[in-house]
């Protein structure tokens, strides 16, 4: 069901615990495959901002197998020993990137590696769910990924969509903001010049389901806007609302606040 837009600054006010999607296409620039340093310290200040009105601030963060390629010198390949590989290599270049956007913002930042298999056991779920909270009670803000170097389904499937609607669950999270290379849904293909921008649903249904498309034919990100309305179906039914905006420009949270478009889901009878 699609309804008329409603206000995203006011629901990003009220949220008190945020997950922050970041994928490789944001993150890593696609000529030379490095951390796009300037745009990251741009994020870094925008959540240090929210941050002092006191939301809890989670990040999920693609970008170590797009980052471990050039540091191996090898090109993109399929074969998932060498995709594995290259996530052992580019997880701490990952990570250096992170720790250097956030130092000028006085904030520590920490690294949990997460598979799927850590969401089915309950001991671990409940072991991530401590750790994450004791983080967050620090003032250290936790960096996601899913532990590539081991995991299967993931390199897989896709990108880190599904996993940050899990960082949601984990950390009873009620606004999930997954910032991609569009600003939000359109009802086809967003380079159709008929493509219509829809700025909020209450309902992912079969038509909504519809709209979305495939993984990214090209650039360093793996997801597809079919990954994105998984995770806010995921979300949407732990009472937490999704918004897809673009993450392109520097200061994507600031121009949330400042009216940029964005599509918002929001759960059942919000």
């Amino acid at each position: 069901m699609i309804e008329p837009r409603q206000d995203l600054a006011a629901r990003l006010s009220a949220a008190r615990t945020v997950v922050i999607k970041i994928g490789s296409s944001l993150l890593v620039d696609p000529d030379d495959r490095t951390p796009r340093a300037a745009w990251l310290a741009s994020l870094a200040r925008d959540i240090a901002d929210i941050r002092k009105s006191g939301v809890r601030v989670i990040v999920v963060s693609s970008g170590a197998v797009a980052l471990g390629w050039r540091q191996l010198g090898m090109q993109r390949s399929p074969q998932l020993d060498h995709r594995q590989a290259a996530a052992a290599v580019g997880q701490s270049l990952l990570m250096n990137a992170w720790a250097g956007a956030f130092a000028a913002q006085d904030i520590a930042v920490a690294q949990l590696l997460l598979t799927y298999d850590d969401s089915e056991s309950a001991q671990r779920s409940a072991n991530a769910r401590a750790t994450l909270s004791v983080l967050l009670g620090a003032g250290v803000l936790p960096v996601v990924n899913e532990n590539d170097s081991v995991a299967t389904e993931e390199l897989k499937l896709g990108d880190n969509d599904r996993l940050s609607a899990l960082v949601a669950e984990l950390a009873g999270a009620d606004l999930l903001l997954l910032l991609s290379d569009v600003d939000g849904l359109y009802d086809r293909a967003p380079d159709d010049p008929e493509a219509r921008h829809i700025p909020f649903v209450s309902t992912i249904d079969d038509r909504i389901a519809a709209m979305a498309g495939g993984a990214d034919a090209a650039g360093v990100g793996t997801g597809g806007m079919a990954t994105k309305l998984a995770a806010a179906r995921h979300a949407a039914m732990l009472d937490c609302a999704t918004i897809i905006a673009s993450g392109r420009d520097a200061h994507p949270i600031e121009a949330l606040f400042n009216g940029a478009r964005a599509t918002l889901f929001v759960p059942a009878g919000d």
